[in-house]
């Protein structure tokens, strides 16, 4: 749906211009710019200017086809006094096209007129098309994380962010992050008057502190107390676009359906959003943080716990981590209590681009209650437990940790994975790595959809007085909470229904492939 402002204006053109030296009729009309050769072979293209970032006059000195986006020539006369002057006989077209299932990638076409007045009037039209799409962002803050990853944040802004900011118009703020939680505390005090946006060039932890920060700064701003775990957040301000510079990028890959930078940019200038929803987490009494993608207690949080000693490196020492602690084989006893949301999270749909489901809580999350629910509680011994707010799929986990989980529905996908022998815990990685198969056959797997959810450790050498950390009490496992440790272990855990407006135009009802089945992950 288009998101023109006021009346539609519905404009036909159709002329004859020379594209790649070939003569081509031209026709633009219903928001569509088509153009097919006169001459033999014949092919013909179709393009929806809802995928145009931008119109520029080519000078008339240079007629050749403008650069790709990693050295984008300045625009000539990007006014229509230059079209005036009669110095302009071309312009060019900067587009997105779809590469893949998920990948979006910069193209760019030049239309060539002997009469500039029939360019400048093409100009005009389109430039007045685009000038009506009201969601696309015209001034951003991009906030980029140096040290995450391989530190391969500041080439990725320089090399791809800029290029295509530049291209498509778009007035930009930079912050290079100096220290952890520096994203965080810029955008409490910072004014944010005249922004449209703010863009996260990092992982999964860059991304939490700017959406961390806006949330808590709208919760100021109106009043409201954030360590009320039954608090009504209001929405921030902003929307936030996922530029994929971390190590695993967990989020982009569940937002766009890949890690490609180029995507994630498109994605952002072309304006489409969708809500995400993002949890709070309490722990006696305070909020701790809000998180978007998972929560987890045991294994993911003793890898975490046990990598941050390992920092030198990079990436690698989560393997190095994760293999410790598979042949530690830790149980750890605690209750888990959930909300059950009552529809079942172990079978599809999957939440692609036009989901129903998170559309029906778009619709209905401020008008209609939900129903009741049912609290459910379950004791015992696991190997881990985690609550996935998506579906956590990345390239190393191509399904995720719960393939069939919303990121826009009010709910999280409780996983509880029981204490077992080192066999079953081999089964249960394998299919978290398996492109064909998930988890949630396994017997010692359980999963529930949830609107709440809480966990407190059950170890006999637990004091009754609080707070539980495991700094205090030895044998407790620590939380992950989006790559970070939580050190508290009583834990609240409450999802905020699309709380955040985030850049993506979703990944495609298309995108699946059939894999040939496995005979090692699906034993």
């Amino acid at each position: 749906m288009s998101d023109l402002a006021g009346e539609v204006c519905d404009p036909v053109l159709l002329n004859t211009f020379l594209i790649k030296k070939k003569k081509c009729r031209v026709y633009f009309h219903r928001g569509t710019l088509t153009w097919e050769t006169e001459g033999s072979p014949y092919t013909r293209s179709t393009l929806p200017l809802s995928d145009v970032l931008a119109a520029q006059y080519v000078h008339s000195a240079d007629r050749s086809q403008c650069c790709g986006p990693e050295e984008p020539k300045s625009p000539c006369g990007s006014g229509d006094a230059g079209a005036a002057s009669g110095a302009h006989s071309s312009f060019t077209l900067h587009y997105a096209s779809r590469a893949s299932r998920c990948r979006w990638q910069y193209r760019c076409v030049t239309f060539n007129h002997t009469d500039p007045r029939q360019v400048a009037s093409w100009v005009k039209t389109i430039r007045n098309y685009l000038a009506g799409l009201r969601r696309r962002p015209r001034k951003v803050l991009v906030i980029v994380n140096p040290f995450g990853g391989r530190r391969r944040g500041p080439r990725v802004l320089e090399r791809q962010v800029k290029p295509l900011l530049a291209v498509a118009g778009v007035e930009s703020e930079v912050l290079l992050t100096q220290r952890p939680g520096h994203a965080h505390d810029t955008l409490l005090r910072r004014p944010l008057d005249g922004l449209d946006a703010v863009i996260s060039i990092g992982g999964d932890g860059t991304f939490a502190e700017v959406f961390n920060g806006l949330v808590l700064r709208a919760a100021r701003d109106a009043g409201i107390d954030h360590n009320d775990p039954e608090a009504r957040l209001p929405p921030p301000p902003l929307r936030v676009g996922v530029v994929p510079g971390g190590s695993t990028n967990t989020m982009a890959y569940c937002l766009h359906g890949t890690t490609d930078v180029q995507t994630a940019v498109i994605h952002i200038l072309l304006g489409d959003t969708r809500g995400l929803d993002l949890c709070s987490v309490h722990s006696n009494g305070s909020l701790l943080k809000y998180y978007s993608s998972v929560i987890s207690y045991g294994y993911l949080g003793d890898v975490l716990r046990d990598s941050e000693k390992f920092r030198w490196m990079g990436p690698k020492r989560y393997d190095y981590s994760g293999f410790k602690k598979f042949f530690c084989n830790k149980g750890y006893e605690g209750e888990v209590r959930l909300l059950a949301d009552g529809t079942s999270a172990a079978e599809g749909p999957r939440c692609k681009q036009n989901c129903a489901r998170c559309s029906t809580r778009q619709s209905t999350k401020d008008a209609t209650p939900l129903s009741p629910g049912e609290w459910k509680t379950f004791r015992g011994k696991f190997f881990m437990v985690n609550c996935a707010n998506v579906s956590c799929a990345c390239q190393r986990s191509p399904n995720g940790m719960s393939p069939y989980c919303h990121i826009g529905d009010g709910c999280v996908d409780v996983v509880m994975v029981k204490h077992s022998n080192l066999f079953n815990n081999l089964r249960l990685l394998l299919r978290m790595t398996s492109k064909a198969n998930n988890v949630f056959d396994l017997p010692f797997v359980e999963v529930h959809r949830a609107r709440e959810f809480s966990f407190k450790p059950l170890a006999d050498n637990i004091p009754d007085s609080s707070p539980v950390s495991p700094r205090l009490v030895p044998g407790i496992s620590v939380w992950n909470c989006d790559g970070e440790v939580q050190w508290e272990a009583n834990m609240r855990v409450r999802v905020h229904c699309q709380l955040l407006d985030v850049f993506t135009r979703g990944i495609p009802e298309n995108d699946d492939e059939e894999q040939p089945s496995c005979k090692i992950c699906s034993f």
